[in-house]
């Protein structure tokens, strides 16, 4: 009898399960069996001490800024991340907080490869991006415009109403798509944001945290 798909993939995400295969791993690599990679244990003093040595010359303070997607959302120099907080400062905290992860979540979902032809060119400050952080810019842009808002009186979040009614055309618009400037899979992304729309839909907080 096979195993329900369901129940493999719900038992890979386990932690137990992920240590037993990556020790499947590293234990092929020590071997010599892996097709692409070596792993040679006796160099990684070497590797630490080489990651060390950057890290204390770009930080001599350790005061290293975090890699994540309010990085990406600085893109070009600009604070947005900043003016977003800004923006949201006379809100209660509860509310700050859940549109911080509103505007993350929703950007994060249509982070993906965008193909090395996509550009988007803020209109704000005339700088044009790519990749990952085109796609932040071009997120934080639409949500500031309300578009995951079905509130025009609280652009500053999105709910499962305006998620399950993005239609693809005004998410093209939002990434300015075009013949000219394509996007590899902009219906998954709208896939996505429609999901979570759904899932969003009669959830309790409680039942999602």
């Amino acid at each position: 009898m096979r195993e329900d798909p369901g129940t493999a993939v719900a038992l890979l995400r386990l932690p137990g399960a992920i240590r037993e295969r990556c020790r499947n791993i590293l234990e092929a690599g020590l071997a010599g069996r892996l097709d692409h990679f070596d792993v040679a244990l006796a160099r990684l003093p070497a590797a630490a001490e080489f990651v060390a040595d950057v890290t204390r010359r770009r930080y001599p303070g350790l005061d290293i800024p975090y890699h994540s997607r309010w990085r990406h959302l600085d893109a070009g120099g600009l604070g947005r991340g900043g003016a977003f907080r800004a923006a949201i400062s006379r809100l209660p905290a509860d509310e700050q907080a859940r549109a911080k992860i509103d505007l993350i979540t929703t950007s994060v979902l249509l982070d993906a490869g965008a193909g090395g032809d996509w550009r988007y060119r803020e209109v704000q400050t005339g700088q044009t991006f790519t990749r990952s952080e085109g796609l932040a810019v071009a997120s934080f842009r639409m949500f500031e415009a309300g578009l995951f808002s079905s509130d025009p009186s609280h652009a500053w979040r999105a709910d499962a109403i305006a998620l399950e009614e993005l239609d693809e055309s005004r998410l093209a618009t939002g990434l300015q798509v075009s013949v000219d400037n394509p996007l590899i899979g902009l219906g998954g992304r709208l896939a996505l944001l429609r999901a979570l729309g759904r899932t969003l839909k009669g959830a309790r907080i409680g039942d999602l945290f």
